[in-house]
């Protein structure tokens, strides 16, 4: 079979969404398939991205030929305004690039649910079979009626549309107005050994929490953790939360934290690749998420023994079972949030155990392999006799 990955991440070089189709490419190809996969070009090419181009995958870097603009920023502002002379230029680039690759089947790889548009109706247009992948959803992603227009008839006419959460599925239905009845909720690969079970931390005080998540308030809400942590209530107890990960926010985190004069609170300990020697030392996963798909910080928690206390976004809820597994809380705000850290610390001498139960739960709701579970789904859909004639 001839699959092709379209990764639609134009923001960042990469992220938690790329995970499942780039995994997933890489053990078609080591099945004898014939893997290829379009991503955005950047001035320095992504480690991930050269790997696999070193294991064999056809990679194509989208960009706009350097003798049309002077500089990347003014390709990133052509390409949001789409002239009609970049839009031709992107459309052959993407046109010449399917031609040769001539798929059996495309995997549309999106952070949220339908980025980059003018994208998307070029490979819509091709009429190359395809499916699409939703990685998340919010509130505030609504589209107006003539991108819903274009989305719609994007997701129907889409092999199989598959999203991490049900919750995200319900979410984009009701923007829709629609039902999709080519909808299907997958899982993604995930960071820690499917038998991890790294001890319970030594030190019952202080408490220690972490919040894993890339330090992006706007979607994983570390602001409205940091003011609940300076109420006084909190002050005044043994607790210390550790925030890992990276983002374009961390120095308006570390100069919140400081004016909230938390500096033996909390600590920032950037991006670790163990996410199994976080929970050695840590008791339970705190995520105040404003927006979310399903995050792999608390499968991976769960799978560690360690109970996590989520809001009720997305796909959060759907792995919890509040008060046994974990602690939900109902909204992405302070109350919220300090109520939920109010129920768990009431229940702290049970930590270990509703984290044993998590660790079970979790192994029944998450298939221990998503990618291979993947990869034979789109080679199901990319089966001969459904293929579609390219226009």
């Amino acid at each position: 079979m001839k699959i092709a990955f379209v990764s639609t991440m134009n923001n960042d070089p990469w992220g938690g969404s790329e995970f499942l189709w780039s995994e997933t490419a890489l053990r078609l190809l080591r099945a004898g398939h014939t893997v290829t996969a379009s991503v955005s070009g950047w001035p320095q090419r992504v480690p991930q991205v050269a790997a696999l181009m070193k294991a064999g995958v056809k990679i194509q870097e989208r960009r706009l030929t350097p003798d049309l603009l002077p500089s990347r920023t003014l390709k990133r502002v052509a390409l949001m305004m789409f002239d009609p002379f970049i839009r031709q230029t992107f459309r052959k680039q993407i046109m010449c690039w399917l031609t040769q690759v001539n798929p059996d089947l495309i995997c549309i790889s999106n952070g949220s649910y339908a980025d980059n548009t003018p994208l998307l109706e070029i490979l819509m247009g091709s009429g190359f079979p395809y499916v699409t992948v939703a990685h998340a959803n919010a509130e505030h992603l609504w589209p107006d009626d003539q991108r819903a227009r274009i989305i719609l008839e994007l997701y129907r006419n889409a092999r199989r549309t598959f999203f991490v959460s049900k919750g995200n599925r319900r979410l984009l239905e009701t923007q829709l107005g629609v039902q999709l009845t080519n909808a299907e909720v997958i899982r993604n690969p995930f960071n820690v050994r499917r038998d991890a079970a790294p001890a319970w931390p030594a030190n019952s005080e202080p408490v220690s929490l972490a919040c894993v998540a890339r330090l992006d308030p706007s979607a994983k809400g570390q602001d409205i953790l940091l003011h609940v942590l300076a109420r006084e209530v909190w002050r005044s107890r043994p607790i210390r939360v550790s925030f890992y990960g990276k983002g374009r926010c961390e120095e308006s985190l570390r100069r919140l934290a400081d004016r909230l004069q938390l500096q033996d609170q909390v600590r920032f300990c950037g991006h670790v690749d163990n996410i199994e020697n976080v929970w050695a030392t840590h008791h339970a996963l705190i995520l105040p998420s404003r927006f979310e798909g399903l995050p792999l910080a608390i499968v991976e928690a769960m799978h560690c023994g360690r109970p996590a206390i989520v809001t009720d976004v997305a796909g959060n809820a759907e792995l919890i079972e509040a008060g046994v597994t974990g602690f939900v809380a109902e909204a992405a705000t302070e109350e919220h949030l300090h109520a939920a850290l109010e129920r768990a610390w009431d229940q702290r001498q049970n930590w270990q155990q509703i984290g044993a139960a998590a660790a079970c739960a979790i192994r029944e709701l998450v298939p221990a392999d998503a990618v291979g579970d993947f990869a034979q789904k789109l080679l199901d859909l990319a089966a001969p006799g459904q293929r579609r004639n390219a226009r």
